[in-house]
């Protein structure tokens, strides 16, 4: 997943980012409240009241992720910079990247893939796995842009290249078609929304998680971050859904200007619409 960096918040960032690193704690203590609270119920507590409480943890914990993420996004220099990719801190590697994903598979869904793989130096002769050809867009895409926020980047970019190889079972044979059905059915969007939500999330354990693993414990902090990913995957997943993507030219300005709107429209709702 490439390795880890902390941000250096600034004057404007540091208070921000300590109120988002304040509430990453506080869902700790909830969800480990919450696992607590299910491994070791009291014997005299109604299930009723056990029920209760769970579901005030689980109301605290999403409370407090949205407060996070916001809090981020501010440190950052808000959720119009963070977007439109001016941010350095969080966005810019994103947007960039983002837009690579979108050109690279809109040329191979045009061209064909072993046209496009050969355009790049790979030979038709050379047998590749489904993997190994994944990683080469993988490569392709990463070549766009290299800054202060790439490690999230990548990370996100490897989630959405494990969708696809899920897509395509693995095979090599299906990958072309598997492109095709992504670009030309309005599928790049929702793996869009993935790949922004998978950001967002490693953006918050890169900069959060080590502090966890020193005021807590690594397993406290593990179960936290995964808790957290759920979360934002599920919200992003059930966010109401935004402009088709069916007849957007990734190429061109077009495509730019529905990733940056698209991004936006998924911090709100990660942030629970405020800002």
């Amino acid at each position: 997943m490439g390795t880890s960096h902390r941000h250096k918040a600034g004057p404007i960032g540091a208070p921000n980012w300590g109120t988002a690193s304040a509430a990453v704690t506080t869902i700790a203590n909830n969800e480990t409240a919450a696992i607590e609270l299910e491994n070791n119920p009291s014997i005299n507590m109604p299930q009723e009241v056990v029920a209760r409480r769970q579901s005030v943890y689980s109301r605290r914990i999403r409370h407090q992720y949205h407060k996070a993420v916001r809090f981020l996004v501010r440190a950052a220099g808000g959720r119009d910079k963070v977007s439109s990719g001016q941010s350095r801190a969080v966005g810019r590697a994103g947007v960039v990247w983002a837009t690579g994903i979108a050109n690279a598979f809109q040329e191979i869904a045009e061209q064909g893939l072993w046209t496009w793989l050969t355009r790049k130096g790979i030979s038709q002769g050379e047998r590749k796995s489904c993997r190994e050809i994944l990683t080469i867009i993988e490569d392709f895409v990463k070549d766009y842009f290299a800054g202060l926020d790439e490690t999230a980047a990548s990370e996100a970019l490897e989630h959405v290249m494990d969708k696809v190889e899920q897509k395509a079972q693995g095979d090599s044979e299906q990958l072309e078609i598997t492109f095709n059905t992504i670009v030309n059915h309005d599928e790049i969007k929702d793996l869009l929304d993935d790949f922004f939500g998978m950001y967002i999330y490693s953006h918050l354990s890169q900069d959060f998680k080590e502090k966890l693993e020193k005021d807590k414990s690594m397993k406290i902090a593990d179960d936290t971050m995964v808790e957290i990913k759920e979360l934002i995957l599920d919200d992003v997943h059930r966010g109401v859904a935004g402009r088709s993507a069916e007849r957007v030219d990734w190429k061109g300005p077009d495509g730019e200007n529905f990733i940056k709107r698209e991004f936006n429209r998924i911090i709100q709702i990660l942030t629970n619409n405020e800002d």
